[in-house]
């Protein structure tokens, strides 16, 4: 049976993830959990047992964990050696933001189209190292699911008095996981208990730091 991980061990692996993507550094060499704890924030001992919970002993006494073995142990736990191809809903200023980041294909996460209801967009593309990302009608959203059936991910970027209903279209046509970057928190249908959904609005974020900046003084 898969042991089964805590959001937090998750988001801290993802922290490791991350500092080994930053630092580029040679399959062959080996980092050490200070090293990590520098970049990341997270005390050694923390990470020390966080790969001991999660059974990677790779490690090395006085050397630490070879590069490129524990970027393998590291996307698999994260299941990124597997893959994402995603979507956009909502082609704006945000949206295209997404679709051109340039370190998602690094991540091994590929957006495969965008979605919108503006004609001045639509039959548009967005240019990322080469390849062109088309932005296609809103309306065609179900064909182009069922025609891609291996995608399973879409990020929300609409304007929030269409986001639900729109929720609801994508979760109909099987997709699973949604990040809304919608000012609104959105609500999962009762039948879709197996769909995972995070409200990611950057606004929220903003306020909750200059409130508690402000609380402080």
């Amino acid at each position: 049976m898969k042991k089964r991980i805590s959001l937090r061990v998750i988001r801290r692996i993802s922290f490791y993830y991350e500092a080994l993507l930053k630092l580029n550094l040679p399959d062959d060499y080996y980092i050490s959990s200070t090293q990590l704890e520098e970049i990341t924030g997270v005390s050694c001992n923390q990470v020390r047992q966080d790969f001991f919970y999660l059974g990677i002993s790779i490690g090395k006494q006085k050397k630490g964990y070879q590069v490129k073995k524990l970027f393998k142990e590291l996307k698999k736990i994260l299941s990124i050696d597997r893959g994402a191809d995603v979507i956009v809903i909502g082609a704006g200023r945000l949206g295209r933001a997404l679709s051109e980041y340039k370190l998602f294909k690094v991540r091994n996460i590929n957006v495969e189209a965008l979605f919108d209801t503006k004609e001045e967009l639509v039959g548009n593309f967005v240019h990322v190292k080469g390849e062109e990302i088309p932005i296609l009608h809103i309306d065609t959203l179900e064909d182009f699911l069922k025609t891609n059936s291996h995608i399973k991910i879409a990020l929300l970027t609409v304007p929030e008095q269409s986001a639900q209903q729109l929720l609801d279209r994508l979760i109909a046509s099987g997709i699973k996981g949604i990040v809304n970057f919608t000012p609104r928190i959105l609500k999962r249908p009762l039948n879709a208990k197996d769909v995972q959904i995070v409200n990611d609005c950057i606004g929220a974020s903003l306020y909750k730091i200059v409130y508690q900046i402000y609380q402080k003084n």
